[in-house]
C-alpha cells in the first residue's frame, strides 16, 4: 500500500450501499487503509429499486459519485421543482386521485444492483481491500482503544483501529456495540439502562409484508401503452394494502413493491424467514378488485419471480457509536420503506463518518471523540426520518379515514405527505456536515487551549 503513513486501520463490516460508499470515500485518503469484510461470497446487493432524492443527490456529488448516478439514469436530471410520487386511492372500481407529491428534482428510480456495483468498480485505491465469505461472530476491543480483534465465522481473524458496522439489520456490530454500552451500565449500577439497552439490539416487525418483483416495462406497455407507471412513480393506496411502482434501468424495468400492513404485528418479532419467494397469484389475489390501471399492473406479476420481505426495523439506539466501534444503514437505523430514504440516509452517514475521519485532526488517539461526533450530527435526523416513514406509511395504509372520506379530508391527508416528503428535497445535507466539522474543530482547539 502506497502514500503518508497509516494513521487508521478502518475495517467495514458489510458490503452493502452504504459499506461501500463508506469504503469508496475513505480510500481517498492517502494515511487510510480500508478493509472491507462481507459475509456473503460474493459481493451482491438485495432489493431492486432506489429511490434518489435532492438531498441525496447533493451527497452523492460531495462524494464525488454523481457522474455515476447520471450514468445510470441516462439522462441529466432535473433541477426544477417537479410532480414527484402520484397518489391514487385505487381499491374500489373507480379510482380516486389524491394528487401529487412535488420536489426538487422529483425522485430518480435507480436499479439497486447496478448502483452497488457501481460502487464496487470505484474501489480501485489500494488502500482498500475487499473480502468475501466474512460474516463477523464478534469483536474485542482492547481497553485503552488502541486495538479492535475481529473474529469471524470461518474462525479467522483480523485487526483495525476502528470498525465500522454496516452489516445490516441482523448487525453482529450492532450487537457487540449495544452490549459494550450495556456492560459499562452494569457496573455503574445501571441495572435498568442495561436492560434497554440490550432490549434494542433484536430488530422488530414492523406489521407489515413487502412483495417485491421487476416488471419488464415491455409487458406492462403491451396491455396499457398509457399507463403512468412507465413514466414516472405512482402510488396505489387502499385499506391496508397498497403498492408503489415506477421506472428503472433506463426504462428497462418498472419496480413493484406491494405491501401488506398489519397493525397488530408491530413491535413483534418476525419468526418465519424474512425473505422467501411466493407464488405470484398471492399477490395479484391481494389486489382483486381494484380499480382497472391498478389491477392492469398487478396482473403483470403472473409467471414473475415475486420475494415477500418481512419489514423488521432497528429500534431507536441512543447513539450510533461505542468507542471505536460504529454502526451505520440498517445496522444503525433501519426504517419502514415509506420516505424512501433508506439508501439516501446511509450514504448520509457514509458522507459524514468518512469526512470526519479523513479530516487531518482525526487521530487514532481520538478517534472514540470522532465517532461521538458522527453520532451526534447523524442520528437525530435518522431517526425523525424513520418516525415520518412510520407516519407515511399509516396514510398509505389509508388509517384515519375510516369513517372520512370526504375531498376535504383527502386534501389534507395529501398536504401531511407533502409536508413529510419537504425535508429531501428541500434540505441540504451540505449543512450537516459543516456542523460536524466545526463539532471537531472546535473540539480540538479548545483541547489545545
Amino acid at each position: 500500500m502506497s502514500g503518508r503513513p497509516c494513521k487508521l486501520r478502518v475495517a467495514i463490516c458489510g458490503g452493502g450501499v452504504g459499506g461501500l460508499t463508506t469504503a469508496f470515500a475513505l480510500s481517498r485518503s492517502s494515511d487510510i487503509h480500508v478493509d472491507v469484510y462481507e459475509a456473503a461470497p460474493t459481493f451482491a446487493e438485495m432489493g431492486a429499486g432506489i429511490g434518489v432524492w435532492w438531498r441525496t443527490r447533493g451527497v452523492l456529488k460531495t462524494l464525488g459519485l454523481e457522474d455515476d448516478l447520471i450514468r445510470l439514469l441516462g439522462i441529466q436530471p432535473s433541477e426544477d421543482r417537479v410532480p414527484s410520487i402520484e397518489y391514487r386511492i385505487s381499491d374500489q372500481s373507480e379510482g380516486l386521485s389524491m394528487g401529487s407529491i412535488y420536489s426538487r428534482g422529483g425522485v430518480l428510480g435507480v436499479h439497486r444492483a447496478e448502483f452497488h456495483e457501481a460502487l464496487l468498480n470505484r474501489l480501485t485505491s489500494s488502500r482498500c481491500r475487499t473480502f468475501t465469505s466474512k460474516r463477523l461472530h464478534g469483536y474485542k476491543e482492547s481497553r485503552d482503544n488502541s486495538r479492535i480483534q475481529l473474529t469471524f465465522q470461518d474462525g479467522s481473524t483480523a485487526t483495525c483501529d476502528i470498525l465500522i458496522g454496516a452489516d445490516g439489520l441482523n448487525s453482529a456490530v450492532r450487537a457487540g456495540m449495544v452490549q459494550a454500552a450495556a456492560s459499562i451500565a452494569e457496573e455503574d449500577g445501571r441495572l435498568a439502562d442495561a436492560a434497554e439497552l440490550r432490549n434494542l439490539i433484536e430488530p422488530r416487525f414492523s406489521g407489515v409484508l413487502c412483495y417485491r418483483a421487476l416488471v419488464p416495462a415491455e409487458k406492462l406497455w403491451q396491455v396499457s401503452p398509457e399507463h403512468r407507471a412507465l413514466s414516472s412513480p405512482v402510488q396505489y393506496l387502499g385499506k391496508d394494502r397498497h403498492f408503489i411502482a415506477y421506472p428503472i434501468s433506463r426504462g428497462r424495468f418498472i419496480n413493484f413493491a406491494a405491501f401488506d400492513v398489519h397493525p397488530d404485528k408491530e413491535g413483534t418479532r418476525f419468526t418465519d424467514a424474512w425473505v422467501v419467494g411466493v407464488d405470484p397469484e398471492h399477490v395479484i389475489r391481494l389486489y382483486d378488485g381494484w380499480e382497472k390501471e391498478a389491477n392492469e399492473l398487478v396482473q403483470c406479476l403472473d409467471g414473475l419471480k415475486v420475494t415477500r420481505w418481512a419489514v423488521n426495523v432497528v429500534q431507536p439506539l441512543p447513539s450510533f457509536a461505542f468507542g471505536n466501534v460504529a454502526v451505520l444503514g440498517d445496522a444503525a437505523h433501519a426504517m419502514t420503506p415509506f420516505q424512501g430514504a433508506g439508501a439516501g440516509q446511509a450514504i448520509e452517514d457514509a458522507s459524514v463518518l468518512s469526512t470526519l475521519l479523513s479530516h487531518r485532526l482525526t487521530t487514532k488517539q481520538n478517534a472514540a471523540h470522532v465517532l461521538g461526533i458522527y453520532s451526534r450530527v447523524r442520528q437525530p435526523l435518522a431517526t425523525e426520518v424513520s418516525k415520518r416513514s412510520r407516519l407515511n406509511g399509516e396514510h398509505f395504509a389509508l388509517h384515519g379515514l375510516e369513517s372520512d372520506v370526504s375531498p376535504t379530508r383527502l386534501r389534507e391527508i395529501s398536504l401531511e405527505i407533502q409536508e413529510n416528503f419537504e425535508w429531501v428535497s428541500e434540505t441540504d445535507a451540505t449543512a450537516d456536515l459543516q456542523r460536524a466539522m466545526e463539532l471537531l474543530e472546535r473540539g480540538m482547539s479548545s483541547e489545545r487551549n
